[in-house]
């Protein structure tokens, strides 16, 4: 469900007044950044970052769908993440902060995509580059999605990320709250949702990770 503004903003303050502990992440990371790559964070949950960061180790491999500030965290973390990504410039953007920061244990590759229809997508390079086992699987890339949308590329990757994820392994999705049909049919042993604000947003967020 799309919020408005004057809801959102009811959201960030009854967030921060039960955890005015984020207030300062809110005013460093929230209202003056755009850009979460400049961060060198994920454009996820902060509850679902702090998770990552504890758990996360060097013997896990990362697929990640959409690159960004998560690539470069998660690469921090794990033994190697590879990141799929669509957009020429974005990608372009990515390869100078992988050799500007000497990142040795990250791939960024631009694939083609299709969004026109469900079907394009699944035959798609973007949606095909998943085809070996990871250990966590990041879906918080292009979608389809939107209020007159049919159909929705993250509920794809979804689906073809449980083929391919590792036992004890993980998938995670961003902006979660736009997907109910994830949880419902997802496979997992559990699903966690961590519901809070975070890095170059302006509102609440949620990212729910699944568990196999």
């Amino acid at each position: 469900m799309y919020l408005s503004n004057a809801q959102r903003t009811r959201l960030v303050l009854a967030y921060l007044c039960r955890h005015p502990g984020r207030i300062s992440d809110y005013l460093r990371h929230c209202c003056f950044s755009k850009n979460p790559l400049d961060k060198e964070l994920p454009w996820w949950s902060y509850e679902a970052i702090d998770w990552a960061a504890k758990n996360l180790n060097a013997d896990h491999r990362v697929f990640e769908w959409g690159s960004g500030g998560s690539s470069v965290f998660l690469s921090r973390l794990c033994k190697s993440v590879l990141s799929i990504e669509n957009d020429a410039e974005w990608h372009r953007r990515m390869i100078r902060k992988i050799q500007q920061r000497s990142i040795l244990n990250l791939q960024v590759r631009k694939k083609e995509i299709c969004l026109t229809n469900q079907e394009g997508f699944e035959n798609s390079e973007y949606c095909e580059a998943l085809s070996e086992s990871y250990d966590l699987i990041v879906i918080d890339g292009e979608d389809s999605f939107g209020p007159c949308s049919s159909w929705s590329a993250r509920e794809v990757c979804f689906k073809r990320a449980e083929k391919w994820v590792n036992p004890n392994g993980f998938i995670l999705v961003d902006d979660s709250w736009r997907y109910p049909i994830i949880p419902r049919e997802s496979r997992a042993k559990k699903t966690v949702r961590f519901q809070s604000i975070g890095p170059c947003r302006k509102g609440v967020t949620t990212t729910d990770l699944h568990f196999y």
